[in-house]
């Protein structure tokens, strides 16, 4: 059954807003250095208000005219507001309809943007639980989509924004509990999806959600490494906040 990005993206975003209002608002966010709960809010904020730019215009948008307030309570109030806008907005397009968006080789479609902002979204509200002291999870499922994401939508993209070159290798990556494995290629220039049973020169393994937040440099016990360690790491160097 087709995940419904909508409705994770809504029910992440409030737990993320309540994080940010009852958290403390200068705790660290450990694996974004220099970051607090606050700069987190912030970012997060300012993502939703810049796809909403880009949905209005189909292209890269101006600046806006609604920064972040100061205080926990009114950055909450602050964040409420844009997601309901952008929720808004997401429902409303059509997700086969052509549209702009930044991801080098992604279809050019609405639909984009609801999987982009729910995957975001989830992994920021970890963020913010994690940081205000509580112990977040994410559902399998979500969170294998979420990998399959980072592969076929995200890593291309901060390639190219950061000017970083592909590994020329080959990594596998398994998941343990949807039994999902990936390989994904180095070797021709940007990164590129194999069948599932090609071999690879390396293997991240571990559960979902543990996987998904490895990839984006988070703190993750529950991953095991198999094969040639620096492939591994490599490729796992790329993940940022």
């Amino acid at each position: 059954m087709a995940l419904d990005h909508l409705a994770l993206l809504s029910d992440d975003l409030d737990h993320f807003a309540t994080a940010i209002e009852h958290g403390p608002a200068d705790a660290p966010i450990a694996w974004c250095p220099g970051w607090t709960l606050a700069d987190l809010g912030e970012h997060l904020g300012e993502v939703h208000r810049w796809v909403l730019g880009a949905l209005a215009v189909g292209a890269p948008p101006p600046p806006h005219d609604d920064p972040a307030p100061s205080g926990s309570e009114a950055m909450a109030e602050w964040l409420r507001s844009g997601s309901a806008r952008l929720l808004d907005a997401l429902l409303s397009l059509d997700p086969a309809m052509p549209t702009w968006h930044p991801f080098p080789v992604a279809p050019k479609v609405a639909g984009l943007w609801r999987r982009r902002q729910a995957q975001e979204a989830s992994v920021h509200r970890w963020d913010a639980e994690r940081a205000a002291g509580g112990s977040p999870t994410i559902d399998p499922e979500f969170a294998t989509d979420g990998i399959d994401e980072y592969f076929a939508v995200m890593l291309p993209r901060v390639l190219l924004r950061e000017s970083r070159r592909t590994p020329s290798s080959r990594l596998a990556v398994a998941v343990t509990d949807t039994a999902t494995r990936w390989v994904v290629d180095g070797t021709t220039g940007l990164p590129a999806l194999l069948p599932s049973g090609v071999e690879a020169d390396a293997e991240i393994r571990g559960d979902a959600a543990s996987v998904l937040l490895r990839l984006w440099g988070r703190p993750s016990e529950g991953v095991e490494l198999d094969g040639a360690r620096t492939v591994a790491e490599d490729w796992l160097v790329l993940g940022g906040a």
